[in-house]
């Protein structure tokens, strides 16, 4: 009896420590999708300053372009 007590708390023990190795391994990949997800936000943000940038930019050109037209047209 003592050698099935013995087998049977040896199994709990194996079950247990399986248990807390698949809970590691959850969270390893848990934080490395954490990290890739920050990390493509953080591409995702930079990309929308970049265009907002470059939208700023054309925007104040083509501001530029209308004062120079409207100037050229007082003149004449």
């Amino acid at each position: 009896m003592a050698d099935i007590k013995h087998t049977i708390e040896e199994a709990g023990h194996k079950v247990a420590e399986k248990a807390s190795e698949a809970g590691h391994a959850v969270a390893d990949k848990a934080r490395e999708l954490g990290h890739k997800a920050g990390e493509a936000a953080a591409q995702t943000r930079d990309w929308a300053k970049e265009k907002a940038h470059e939208a700023g930019n054309k925007i104040e050109e083509a501001g530029d372009a209308a004062k120079r037209k409207i100037d050229r047209a007082s003149d004449e």
